[in-house]
């Protein structure tokens, strides 16, 4: 007598299996692995490439905090804290993780600010922008290309 029990099972079919043996799973997971290690290094490049593109919109912020400093001091701004505390320039730009911000230089006609990468055992350089609102520097890391300043 058959059951008519709503919970159990029919009886599998023998040429029908319910899951994946051992094998399967190690070619599956190790065509993956193979996938990542080609996709990783290029994530890591467009990850610093974009951490760069933030150092250089900061430093166009510093540079039209100094424009408006000078405006109203006819001098520009000797560092970053100045601005802050002017409310010309937003104050996280301190605590930013990836690069550090200064002001090298600065005169009544002329300054010149930098964007310095911290501590990185791979990517390492300086962005800089003058009064004029030039961009320049690079990244490098070596075996890779280098990253310029501005947006590519």
């Amino acid at each position: 007598m058959k059951s008519s029990h709503p919970f159990t099972r029919s009886p599998v079919h023998p040429l029908m299996r319910r899951g994946a043996t051992l094998l399967e799973l190690v070619i599956v997971m190790t065509i993956l692995g193979v996938l990542l290690s080609f996709g990783i290094p290029s994530f890591q490049f467009a990850l610093e490439q974009s951490r760069a593109q933030v150092a250089s919109a900061n430093l166009e912020a510093i540079w039209s905090a100094q424009r408006l400093y000078w405006l109203e001091n006819r001098t520009y701004a000797s560092d970053v804290a100045t601005l802050q505390s002017a409310g010309m320039l937003d104050p996280s730009l301190s605590t930013q993780t990836f690069f550090t911000y200064e002001i090298a230089s600065a005169d009544a006609s002329s300054f010149l600010a930098s964007a310095t990468r911290t501590s990185n055992q791979k990517w390492n350089g300086t962005f800089t922008i003058d009064q004029t609102g030039t961009l320049a520097g690079v990244l490098s890391n070596p075996p890779k290309s280098d990253i310029a300043a501005g947006f590519q």
